[in-house]
């Protein structure tokens, strides 16, 4: 064997170990790290995500809860693990979008630590308010504003939340001024709401729902690209002649940064292929969450726009950072 040829064969077997462990993998047990409490939608989509890796990699997938401090705990946490593909995380806009235009510290970098892998759906975030409110369509809400100006409430589930951010949010494309009333949760927000004590608010779909099938409250638009089939009726801020109401409230999978790519592209096509499902997505949509998958070069450029938009408003609205 001459030089060449020997360099050639040394080279093939140092590489041999590594395209193994590259065509093994998963060899072992994957963890989803769910960094919100029990019973959230993205408790939701963490469990559907791991059912359907489980059944399209042939390897068993857990859910571990490592909840606090708004989903930062657990995202750093991922932040941190090897990037082995062993370790990802399903989570909402709130940890890559919301936090790092909120808080002034965080555990990880939204941007450098992670690789956003698939976007998984919608939560979407529907504008209600109370019947005595004298409104049925959303042009007519925004008039009401402003005729109001600084007099008509909305309740949040406190500062910096989706909910309170989609109040600015829809201030500032309305050019309107509302009245910011902040709870500690959206449930004694909505209590006050169907009491009447707050005029409106920008609910999640799973909450406000039930109410609005019972007539309890008024939809007037959804803030996501899509109506919603939990309330077909109920049309996109977009369609109802507001361009840019549409605030980053989805669910999506990360993996920490240098996560090997055929990995990361491995994940992303079994989701895909789980979400065209009719039992996945009908769990999902029972749920408030609307399926719709981004992946790849689509995924990091919506991340970027939606962190760019969220960085905005909180400056434009003045929120305080945490």
């Amino acid at each position: 064997m001459d030089r060449r040829s020997a360099t050639a064969a040394l080279l093939a077997l140092g590489l041999a170990p590594l395209a193994a462990r590259a065509q093994a993998w998963p060899a072992r047990t994957i963890k989803i790290i769910n960094p919100f409490p029990p019973g959230s939608p993205v408790d939701v989509v963490s469990r559907s995500v791991a059912q359907a890796l489980e059944g399209g990699l042939k390897q068993t997938v857990i859910v571990d809860y490592k909840s606090g401090a708004g989903g930062t705990i657990g995202a750093g946490e991922v932040a941190r693990a090897p990037a082995d593909g062993y370790t990802l995380l399903v989570t909402s806009s709130s940890t890559h979008v919301i936090a790092p235009a909120l808080r002034r510290q965080l555990p990880y970098d939204a941007t450098k630590d992670f690789v956003p892998v698939a976007m998984i759906g919608y939560g979407p975030t529907v504008i209600v308010v109370h019947p005595s409110v004298p409104v049925n369509t959303l042009a007519e809400f925004v008039q009401f504003v402003k005729a109001n100006p600084g007099k008509v409430s909305y309740a949040s589930s406190g500062p910096g939340t989706i909910l309170h951010l989609s109040g600015e949010l829809f201030a500032h494309k309305t050019s309107t001024q509302l009245l910011h009333v902040p709870y500690k949760g959206a449930v004694p927000a909505s209590t006050d709401l169907l009491g009447g004590q707050v005029q409106a608010m920008f609910d999640s779909i799973s909450n406000a729902s039930p109410q609005v099938r019972a007539g309890k409250l008024k939809a007037l638009a959804v803030l996501t690209p899509e109506r919603t089939p939990l309330l077909p009726g109920v049309p996109t801020a977009i369609e109802a002649g507001f361009p840019g109401l549409d605030f980053p409230a989805w669910l999506g999978v990360f993996a920490p940064a240098a996560t090997p790519k055929d990995v990361v592209d491995r994940v992303a096509a079994t989701l895909q292929s789980a979400l065209v499902q009719q039992e996945v997505a009908s769990k999902l949509m029972q749920s408030g969450i609307t399926p719709a998958f981004t992946a790849g070069d689509a995924f990091r450029a919506k991340l970027a726009a939606d962190q760019k938009l969220v960085a905005d408003l909180v400056k434009v609205a003045n929120v305080p950072q945490q």
